[in-house]
């Protein structure tokens, strides 16, 4: 088991009793936080026995797959006695409720051992709740980007560039993704008209951070209202977790879905809004197409 599975059991530890109607998501993420004292404290056991008796480690980078808990227990083991004066940061960025008793939890951990490189990495857990304890059933970590530079970062994001529009009923929605000099950001400019004169744009920034290790993004739109977040990919899906402040002061949040269905067309939705801290209903799924350079260009000339 290498260094890097260790970033895969932050949701399995155990944490103070929560109350029975508490949110999972709660739960979960202050597991995580119980998860960390564990580790930090040296204390294999502890942390190792939250897992299932028969669960599954995935390392996605190597194949390499560490199964039931007394491998896991004994990985640890072996680990602490070489780097007894480790460190793992991170947190939850998502939880799933798939069923009560099931939940997946995704995140990023960094893993600090003195002499070496911090090792970052994501992880997607599956979780069952047995006796009221959440145990983790399988797990899969994938190496973060070490990149060379911010475009080799971004080269996962390439796909993007070009110009799009979307089938929002009542609304016109054009997009346009360039390369900023040097291909150090992308920028995602965008426009919708609603007819009669009105009209609401905005510009995006995505970028890399080498720091954290992950895609951060900035929005600023015309308005006057402006927002910040994460973007992190799950599978075929792009995940854009933001939060924004409104002109008039409100504080919304949410996550926005981008799935790639094809070469040139993507499925938009969003999902867990909330403002001011209150939910809103989310909206359905808009089909985003990419427009031909001729038809962009005979668009813009109109």
């Amino acid at each position: 088991m290498r260094l890097s599975i260790l970033g895969l059991l932050v949701v399995g530890v155990a944490a103070p009793c929560l109350a029975a109607d508490s949110d999972p998501a709660d739960e979960v993420k202050g597991r995580f936080a119980a998860y960390l004292d564990a580790f930090n404290a040296g204390e294999a056991d502890q942390v190792a026995k939250f897992w299932s008796s028969d669960a599954v480690c995935v390392d996605e980078g190597t194949g390499e797959r560490t199964e039931g808990q007394a491998a896991i227990t004994e990985g640890f083991k072996t680990f602490f006695a070489g780097a007894a004066d480790a460190r793992l940061t991170g947190g939850v960025s998502e939880v799933r409720l798939v069923r009560p008793d099931v939940a997946i939890a995704e995140g990023v951990v960094t893993l600090f051992v003195p002499g070496a490189e911090p090792t970052p990495s994501s992880f997607t857990a599956v979780l069952v709740k047995e006796s009221g304890d959440w145990l983790i059933e399988s797990s899969r970590e994938r190496d973060l980007p070490s990149a060379a530079t911010p475009a080799d970062a971004l080269e996962e994001l390439a796909w993007l560039v070009g110009d799009w529009r979307d089938d929002t009923e009542g609304v016109d929605v054009q997009t346009t993704v360039r390369w900023s000099a040097n291909q150090a950001f992308l920028l995602r400019s965008f426009q919708a008209d609603y007819g009669e004169g009105e009209s609401f744009g905005g510009t995006q920034v995505i970028g890399w951070d080498p720091r954290s290790k992950q895609y951060r993004t900035w929005t600023f739109n015309s308005d006057g209202s402006f927002g910040e977040g994460a973007v992190s990919r799950n599978g075929d899906a792009w995940l854009i977790k933001m939060t924004h402040v409104g002109s008039d002061g409100s504080v919304s949040a949410g996550t926005q879905v981008l799935t790639q269905v094809g070469a040139d067309t993507m499925r938009v939705e969003k999902i867990g809004q909330t403002v001011d801290g209150v939910p809103v209903p989310n909206g359905d799924p808009v089909t985003v197409v990419r427009i031909a350079p001729d038809a962009s260009a005979e668009g813009a000339g109109q």
